[in-house]
């Protein structure tokens, strides 16, 4: 019984009984497509020879962009998504993805499971950034105007950190002429991931997760497992006190 219903008995499991269903019925393939990675002796990453052209001539950041888009960059776009990618790796332990991963290794984790919690949380973070900008990645695709009011500094710290990246992005060579605009930090920096290539949402996901992961892993590395002696246990002093 469950619910107040009389469930029917499970029949045994017959040798020669066939299910019908779509999922019998359709016609799937045999074996798994890939569609980036050519595997062998001789690896290839959508086409390039990795051990021997790749791994010879081309940076991390390449690599990156041509993982994600199919195209290897051009040498500006490589030089501007170098900038944006260590503008956005600094993530502290105020975050929620690097003080989980922290946790993850306080409570004995891995490091592989502090990688995964790290990842996790940094992918969530990203995910949450995008969000909150969805109104400036619609207006790139289809720019009309000035950039969305929405995102233009307001802060001082904003203003700074924006023409310090103008700044930077100078000597790559890389037009962004959304930055005519004094936007927020994060603001120009989405456009700078747009400019470089990586157009999509997913990619730039992708981007801010790799630009972030080495920083947050490295910060909940410095911790030794059960080691909460460093760890700010203690709440604040408290009584409870009973309700006539």
């Amino acid at each position: 019984m469950r619910d107040g219903l009389e469930m029917p008995p499970v029949a045994p499991l017959d040798p020669t009984f066939e299910l019908e269903g779509p999922l019998e019925s359709a016609d799937f393939p045999s074996t798994l497509s890939a569609r980036v990675v050519t595997p062998g002796d001789s690896p290839r990453l959508h086409g390039y020879d990795v051990e021997t052209d790749l791994a010879r001539h081309y940076d991390s950041t390449d690599l990156l962009c041509l993982s994600l888009t199919g195209e290897l960059p051009a040498p500006e776009a490589s030089a501007a998504l170098r900038v944006a990618l260590a503008f956005l790796a600094p993530v502290s332990i105020a975050h929620a993805s690097v003080h989980a991963a922290t946790l993850a290794r306080l409570c004995g984790g891995t490091m592989s499971a502090t990688i995964g919690v790290a990842a996790i949380g940094l992918a969530e973070q990203a995910r949450r950034l995008l969000d909150e900008h969805v109104e400036l990645l619609a207006w790139l695709d289809r720019p009309e105007g000035e950039p969305p009011a929405a995102f233009r500094a307001t802060t001082e710290a904003d203003r700074a950190s924006s023409n310090r990246l103008t700044s930077a992005l100078a000597e790559t060579g890389l037009a962004v002429p959304e930055l005519r605009t004094t936007l927020t930090r994060n603001a120009a920096l989405l456009c700078v991931l747009y400019r470089a290539g990586l157009k999509q949402r997913k990619q730039m996901e992708a981007a801010i997760v790799n630009a972030r992961l080495p920083v947050a892993f490295a910060e909940a590395a410095t911790k030794k497992a059960a080691d909460f002696t460093h760890y700010p246990m203690k709440l604040p002093n408290y009584r409870y006190l009973e309700r006539p």
